[in-house]
């Protein structure tokens, strides 16, 4: 009995001393810290940034969503003028209660600092790795605080929260994330390139809603370009390539109140520019159709492009929203984006009801395969997407993937369907 209770005693006792522990426990907290010299003046900052959202997987898995407990901490050294002369960013891996170590990163220092930040200079950042023999450390012991370790003289030392921080996050950041989701090879392999950026003149178009980072990106190993373009807070991430838009991420309060969103949906006055387009035809199904973004995947492809004559003439980008299907695409909507700000939107999934009797709903997206049933005029269903044809080379999209009430998936020629093709007219 005197053993029992010793036994119990002693497992009380380890039971406080985890709970103390896990209470003492310090966890990054996102955030702008912010490094001072003894004079006061603001010499480093530091950003703590969650990447919490829905974000678009590669075949490895990889997204530029961050776990939890492991966000991007990105530094910032400044000069007497508040310049920024080196940056550095990273991913935090806990190592104990109170410290992480950065054990993939990359850094902009020297020339390709200066380059970052200008306008047309092609620029490499630096990578680094525990691979490369090379990490860097963070503490955080104390709750608004932090510290850095072998990060650099500059970047080295202790960090104070800034309660009203208003700062836009870092390029470095936007570059970490994008690196180790898309070009991850980079920080293990020396003979995996990292990418090439420019800082784009597009940046400097109109009428965007608040700073963007636009980046023309290229890789030796691939002998190709693309653009990147994210706001500078990273609600969104946008790829361009060959005039299909991917968004690779979109952060979770991205259509919260206040309204991010909706802020600057009232601010579109409209464009000729085809990127700018996407954005904001991706805000407007936002709010008036999220259901076509519940997958991740789904993008915007750029199918037409036309401008009318006369003084008070309008361009116009015509536009697929897509979503990989079967090793191909399926369509969930379409729209014509003018640079009067006129979106022209229609929702090509929901939904819907057969037109015409004894209607087949087939297996396959064409006629030489199984029926699965037949329906009459103004059977209730449910619309996919439209799909094309078996064998089509052509983005001719001539077949409904439907949804039976029952569960069942087949398919309908699209001449059959009725009642899904709803336009969204928004002008402003």
């Amino acid at each position: 009995m005197k053993r029992r209770h010793m036994f119990l005693t002693m497992m009380m006792t380890l039971l406080l001393l985890l709970i103390s522990v896990s209470a003492w426990a310090m966890l990054p907290e996102d955030g702008i810290y912010e490094k001072k010299d003894e004079s006061g003046n603001v010499t480093a900052r530091m950003f703590i940034i969650t990447l919490d959202g829905k974000a678009s997987e590669t075949q490895e898995g990889r997204s530029m969503k961050t776990s939890a407990g492991a966000p991007i901490i990105a530094l910032q050294a400044l000069d007497g003028s508040g310049n920024v002369t080196e940056e550095l960013a990273t991913c935090y891996i806990w190592k104990t209660d109170t410290a992480g170590a950065g054990e993939t990163g990359l850094r902009l220092r020297g020339e390709t600092m200066q380059n970052a930040l200008k306008r047309n200079s092609k620029f490499t950042p630096e990578v680094f790795s525990t691979s490369f023999e090379q990490q860097v450390g963070f503490g955080f012991v104390n709750e608004g605080e932090a510290n850095a370790y072998n990060c650099g003289d500059a970047l080295n030392g202790k960090y104070v929260k800034k309660a009203d921080a208003t700062e836009y996050y870092p390029v470095s950041a936007l570059l970490y994330a994008y690196e180790k989701t898309l070009n991850a090879n980079a920080f293990y392999n020396r003979n995996t390139s990292p990418n090439t950026y420019t800082l784009s003149d597009e940046e400097d178009a109109k009428p965007w809603h608040g700073d963007y980072y636009v980046l023309n990106v290229s890789n030796p190993d691939r002998q190709d370009m693309w653009t990147v373009t994210a706001d500078k807070n990273l609600h969104i991430v946008m790829e361009n390539h060959q005039h299909n838009y991917y968004f690779l991420f979109v952060k979770k309060d991205y259509n919260a109140e206040p309204s991010w969103v909706g802020i600057t949906w009232s601010n579109f006055t409209g464009t000729a520019m085809t990127s700018t387009n996407a954005l904001y035809l991706h805000r407007h199904i936002t709010l008036n159709a999220p259901e076509m973004l519940e997958n991740p995947d789904t993008y915007i492809r750029m199918t037409d492009f036309y401008s009318g004559e006369g003084p008070n003439a309008i361009t116009t980008n015509n536009m697929a929203i897509l979503q990989p299907e079967d090793n191909d695409v399926m369509r969930l909507g379409h729209a014509s984006v003018g640079d009067d700000g006129r979106i022209r939107f229609f929702k090509e999934m929901g939904r819907a009801s057969i037109k015409g009797d004894g209607v087949r709903i087939r297996e396959q997206p064409n006629t030489n395969c199984g029926i699965l049933g037949e329906k009459d005029n103004g059977y209730p269903l449910t619309v996919l997407g439209f799909v094309k044809e078996t064998g089509e080379k052509y983005l001719m999209f001539k077949w409904a993937k439907v949804r039976l009430d029952d569960g069942t998936v087949g398919y309908v020629s699209a001449q059959f369907i009725q009642g899904i093709d709803t336009p969204y007219d928004s002008g402003i």
